[in-house]
């Protein structure tokens, strides 16, 4: 389940957006979404102190706090939350603000296509979903590495306790030669 956080001053957009994200034509990574609302970007962000969200969608111009400023506040409390910000404006100083310092995947006009933005949402779960594994591979080879160390650390004990006995010679029929 992917829990979807939707940020706009204008309930009609974000009745829109939730609609969109709760239609049972959406892409398989937006199987049963738990999509939660806010017309706030500071109740938003109160929201986001004690529930982890996998995406905020976020309008640009909403009054107290631009879309930029409050993606940056996410990235900064929930880095690992993607992040998509939806504008009619064309403010490029704005955009690209949020683009560097608010971290986000993916800038959407207003008006947006539902396929467009479906697909986006979905793009944005996938690489989230390749980020999570490869987090969760390199942790895996940290641990070998940990078991690794310690094995040659145990070789190098052996070795200093009775010198020659991690040398082991070959027989060219892969038997170990053993020496009187």
């Amino acid at each position: 389940m992917s829990r979807i956080l939707l940020v706009d001053d204008e309930p009609n957009v974000l009745s829109a957006l939730r609609r969109m994200c709760m239609n049972a034509s959406a892409p398989p990574a937006l199987d049963d979404p738990q999509v939660t609302v806010f017309t706030s970007p500071v109740g938003a962000l109160d929201y986001l102190r004690d529930h982890p969200v996998e995406l905020v969608i976020s309008d640009y111009r909403m009054p107290g706090m631009d879309g930029a400023t409050f993606l940056a506040r996410v990235k900064a409390l929930r880095p690992d939350t993607a992040r998509i910000i939806l504008s009619a404006c064309t403010d490029m100083d704005g955009i690209v603000r949020a683009i560097n310092e608010a971290g986000i995947f993916r800038f959407v006009n207003k008006p947006w296509s539902d396929a467009e933005l479906k697909s986006t949402i979905a793009d944005v779960l996938a690489h989230r979903a390749l980020l999570a594994e490869n987090r969760r591979l390199a942790d895996e080879v940290r641990a070998q590495r940990s078991v690794i160390l310690r094995q040659q650390l145990e070789l190098e004990r052996l070795e200093a306790e009775t010198p020659g006995i991690t040398q082991v010679r070959w027989s060219e029929d892969g038997g170990v030669l053993i020496e009187d």
